[in-house]
């Protein structure tokens, strides 16, 4: 199996960063970050210029600007492209050079193993149904010596230990296509995962301590029990905290996004409105300025001599 070797030998440190330790692009960088941008607009220019394709960050262990999906391996001491995970296993990290062949890797890995866990159940399934070839083979098995029981004895322990081994690659697999699906690493998963949990944890001591206000205000009338039966989880969707906190909580987030909404717009007004005036000013300049260039210009002033002695001239009248 040549993806494990594939996946432990193929880099996926960060273009920029390779740049700046290496003073040349990296053999395998983009179209368009070898085209678009030199090493010194990448390294300087990415982050003011906000019409840039190419987003940047410092990192401030590296000291250079690496891509916004990239991430510092604390284990490898450097920043990795589109950073998914560090394989313990691989002993490599994960980003977007060999992510492909890690999944390979994991598929294939859990094939093997699959081919394995199914040649034991062959073996033993043959084995006790009196199967002559096998029972003869298990017979020679060390030396001849009939030691069949310990053959099959070592055949189930591998057999345990394929299975766990196939269920776990299995798991992985699967999760990883899932990611895929979702088009996220695994390192935005884990932060996401992370926000969940916080955020339930946030929602469960609000409502903890809500319905501690409310056990206050309540005493010892049916709303108490009620408040107390809702605070044994029995059935989330028929606590009465519950639902009064999740209302809050979603009035409060519609009242947020409207402001910021609102904000929004009046901000786009403004900058439409300053556009606006500077767009007119450039116009009066640019007309004035084409005013000034008509009088100081040669033709100008020649064509107002001429029209003024011509004037002047039929002013006079006839000869006499």
């Amino acid at each position: 199996n040549a993806f494990p070797d594939t996946t432990t030998k193929t880099d996926s440190i960060d273009h920029l960063l390779y740049r700046h330790l290496h003073g040349s692009p990296h053999p395998n960088a983009f179209p368009d970050t070898t085209t678009t941008l030199s090493a010194e607009e990448a390294d300087t220019d990415a982050n003011a210029n906000s019409d840039c394709p190419l987003e940047t960050k410092y990192c401030w262990v590296c000291q250079t600007n690496v891509y916004a999906q990239s991430m510092h391996c604390k284990y490898c001491d450097k920043c990795v492209s589109v950073f998914d995970h560090h394989c313990m296993w691989l002993n490599t990290c994960i980003g977007s050079a060999n992510y492909h062949y890690f999944f390979r890797t994991v598929l294939l890995a859990w094939s093997f193993v699959t081919i394995h866990l199914i040649s034991l159940i062959v073996h033993l399934c043959l084995y006790f149904l009196d199967d002559e070839e096998v029972r003869t083979l298990a017979s020679q098995w060390w030396f001849s010596s009939g030691a069949n029981i310990v053959l099959i004895g070592c055949n189930i322990g591998f057999l345990v230990f394929t299975a766990s081994a196939s269920f776990l690659l299995l798991q992985l697999f699967i999760f990883h296509v899932g990611l895929k699906r979702e088009k996220i690493t695994t390192y935005q998963y884990i932060i996401r995962d992370s926000t969940k949990k916080r955020e339930k944890a946030m929602l469960a001591n609000k409502i903890r301590h809500r319905r501690v206000q409310e056990l206050e205000h309540a005493g010892n009338s049916v709303d108490a029990f009620i408040l107390k039966v809702g605070g044994a989880n029995i059935c989330k969707k028929c606590d009465p905290v519950r639902k009064l906190v999740v209302q809050e909580i979603e009035n409060a987030e519609y009242h947020e996004s409207c402001a910021n909404s609102q904000q929004e717009e009046e901000e786009g007004a403004v900058r439409t409105a300053v556009r606006k005036r500077a767009d007119v000013d450039d116009d009066s300049s640019s007309d004035d300025d084409d005013d000034e260039d008509i009088k100081n210009s040669p033709n100008g002033s020649a064509n107002g001599g001429s029209n003024g002695i011509s004037n002047g001239s039929s002013s006079l009248g006839p000869p006499r």
